[in-house]
C-alpha cells in the first residue's frame, strides 16, 4: 500500500496577492503601447497640428502669389486699368469660383488696404490696420494666425469644412511694372484638425496599422512564447524539489539553453540550488544515519547498565562501580560526539571573513604548539579571504592527528605554499602512517581507528569541510612508516578582498 500523496506547498498567509497577467499578455501590451507612442507622440505634442497649419500656409502662399501676378500682369499694356479698384467689379465673380474649388477666402485691397473685390462679403472695408496687410503694404509678405470661433453647427470629420480653432491669413503684394505696391492680395483659411486629417487618412492607414498590429501580435506572441516556455519550465521544476522529489538534468538543461540571456542565467541559478539543495538533502540522510548508528551502541550500553543497576540491588560495590566507570565512559564519547557535531554545523554556516595573511596563522600556531616545526615558505604577499577560528581549527586539528596517530618521537613539520592562484599549507609528520586501506575512508564522518582512546572520526571531516566552505579542499597522502602529508588549498585573496 502506499503513503499518503504529499500535498502541495501553500504559500504562507500574507497581504492580498495583486494582480497579474502571463508573460505573453505583458508583451503583447508593451508591444501595443509602443506600436502607439509615435502616433500619440505625433498627436499630443501638437507635431500634427504645426504640420497641418505649414501646409495650409504654403498653399495660401502659393496661391497669392499666382493671384497676385496674374492681377499685376492684367495692370500692365495698352487700355490696361489705371489701378486694381478698376478691376474690382470683374474679379469678384472669379475669386468667388475660386472659392468654391480651394475653398479659401480671397479678398483684393487697393493701394491704401481697402477691399475693392472679395469671395464673399467686406467689399469696401478698410483692413490696412490689420498686421498682416500693413506688412503686404512695405512689399513683404504678411502672415498671420487669429483664433477661429467655434462653429455653431457640429461639423463631422468627414465634412469639407475644416474644424480646427485658428484662421490662417496670408496677404501677398502686388507690383506694378515700376515695382511699385499698388495692391494686395489677402487669402484665409482654417488648417485641417489633426482627427479630421487623420480621418482623411485612414483608409490608408488603418490598413497599415492593421499590417503594424499583426506583425507586433506575431512578434509578442512568438517571444511571450519561447520565454514563458522555459520560465514554465522552472517553476515546474522548482515545484518539484519542494515536493521533495528528485530532479534529472535533463529537466532544467533545456532551459538552460535559452536564447533568453536572463531565462538562461535563472536556469543556470536553479540548476546550481537544485543540485546544491539535493546534496543536502542526501548528506541529511546520510548523516542522520551515520549519527544514529553512533549513538545506538552508547545509548544500549547506558540502557543496559541502567536495568543492571535497577534489577540486582546486591550487586557487589566493586562490580557496581566499574559498570558505573563504562557509563561514564559511554557518556563522554556521547559529549563529544555532541561537541564534533557541533562543530560541523557550525562549519556550515557562513562566519566574518577578512583578508589573512598565512604567515600570521602559522606564527599563531607556533605559539600554541611549540614543538611543531614552522616553515613559512610562502610568498610574504600571500594572503587568504577566510575566518581565523576556523582556518586555526584547521591548523590545530591536522596537528593534533599527527601526534596522536604518529606515535612517540614522531616530527610535525607546518609549510606554507603559494602561487599565483592559490595558497595554501602543508602539515607533514614522520609517523606510521595511515594504512592503503583506511586511506580512501579517512574523510568519511565518524570513521576513526583510535575509538578506544575517544576518537570520534569527526575531526578530518571538519577540516575538509571547513577549506570547502572556504571555496578550497585538502588532500592527504600517506607513505607508511616514512611520512604523512596534509596538504591545504585555499583561493588566493585579491588586493581588493579587505
Amino acid at each position: 500500500m502506499t503513503g499518503p500523496r504529499p500535498a502541495e506547498p501553500t504559500a504562507p498567509a500574507g497581504p492580498r496577492e495583486r494582480w497579474g497577467l502571463p508573460l505573453r499578455a505583458w508583451l503583447v501590451l508593451s508591444y501595443l503601447v509602443v506600436l502607439a507612442l509615435p502616433l500619440l507622440a505625433f498627436v499630443l505634442t501638437g507635431a500634427l497640428a504645426m504640420d497641418l497649419i505649414r501646409q495650409t500656409r504654403l498653399n495660401l502662399e502659393n496661391q497669392g502669389e499666382l493671384a497676385a501676378l496674374f492681377i499685376g500682369e492684367r495692370l500692365q499694356g495698352p487700355g490696361a486699368p489705371a489701378d486694381v479698384s478698376s478691376l474690382g467689379p470683374t474679379l469678384s465673380p472669379t475669386l468667388q469660383a475660386a472659392r468654391e474649388r480651394t475653398l479659401a477666402g480671397i479678398r483684393i485691397l487697393d493701394a491704401r488696404g481697402v477691399v475693392v473685390a472679395s469671395s464673399g462679403a467686406g467689399v469696401g472695408v478698410d483692413l490696412s490696420e490689420d498686421p498682416e496687410v500693413a506688412i503686404a503694404l512695405t512689399g513683404q509678405t504678411g502672415i498671420e494666425t487669429r483664433p477661429r470661433p467655434a462653429s455653431r453647427q457640429q461639423q463631422p470629420l468627414a465634412s469639407a469644412s475644416r474644424r480646427a480653432r485658428v484662421r490662417l491669413f496670408v496677404a501677398k503684394p502686388i507690383f506694378d511694372q515700376a515695382d511699385a505696391v499698388v495692391g494686395v492680395v489677402l487669402l484665409s483659411r482654417t488648417p485641417r484638425e489633426e482627427l479630421q486629417a487623420l480621418y482623411h487618412m485612414s483608409p490608408r492607414l488603418l490598413w497599415g496599422m492593421f499590417f503594424a498590429l499583426a506583425l507586433t501580435l506575431a512578434i509578442a506572441g512568438l517571444a511571450g512564447y519561447y520565454g514563458s516556455r522555459s520560465l514554465r519550465r522552472l517553476a515546474q521544476a522548482a515545484r518539484l524539489v519542494s515536493l521533495g522529489q528528485r530532479l534529472e538534468p535533463a529537466q532544467i538543461e533545456r532551459s538552460a539553453r535559452s536564447r533568453v540571456v536572463e531565462v538562461r542565467e535563472l536556469a543556470r541559478a536553479v540548476a546550481s540550488m537544485t543540485e546544491k539543495l539535493q546534496a543536502r538533502v542526501d548528506y541529511i540522510n546520510e548523516f542522520a544515519g551515520n549519527v544514529s548508528h553512533e549513538f545506538r551502541t552508547p545509548l544500549a550500553t547506558l540502557r543496559g547498565t541502567a536495568e543492571l543497576l535497577h534489577d540486582d540491588e546486591d550487586m557487589p560495590p566493586a562490580q557496581r562501580k566499574k559498570f558505573l566507570v563504562n557509563a561514564q565512559r559511554e557518556l563522554d564519547r556521547m559529549e563529544r560526539l555532541v561537541a564534533g557535531l557541533l562543530g560541523l554545523a557550525r562549519a556550515e554556516r557562513t562566519h566574518a571573513r577578512a583578508r589573512l595573511s598565512l604567515a600570521e596563522l602559522l606564527a599563531a600556531l607556533g605559539e600554541r604548539r611549540p614543538a611543531v616545526t614552522i616553515e613559512a615558505t610562502a610568498r610574504a604577499d600571500a594572503h587568504v579571504l577566510g575566518n581565523r577560528e576556523q582556518l586555526a581549527a584547521v591548523l590545530d586539528n591536522l596537528v593534533d592527528n599527527a601526534l596522536t596517530h604518529g606515535g612517540p618521537e614522531v616530527r610535525v613539520t607546518v609549510s606554507t605554499w603559494s602561487n599565483d592562484h592559490h595558497v595554501g599549507f602543508v602539515v607533514r609528520d614522520d609517523g606510521g602512517g595511515i594504512s592503503a586501506a583506511n586511506l580512501p575512508r579517512i574523510f568519511e564522518r565518524f570513521f576513526t581507528t583510535n575509538r578506544g582512546r575517544g576518537g570520534t572520526g569527526l575531526g578530518l571531516p571538519l577540516v575538509r569541510l571547513i577549506c570547502q566552505t572556504h571555496g578550497g579542499d585538502i588532500e592527504l597522502t600517506s607513505e607508511p612508516g616514512v611520512r604523512t602529508e596534509a596538504r591545504v588549498t585555499l583561493p588566493r585573496a585579491g588586493a581588493q578582498d579587505d
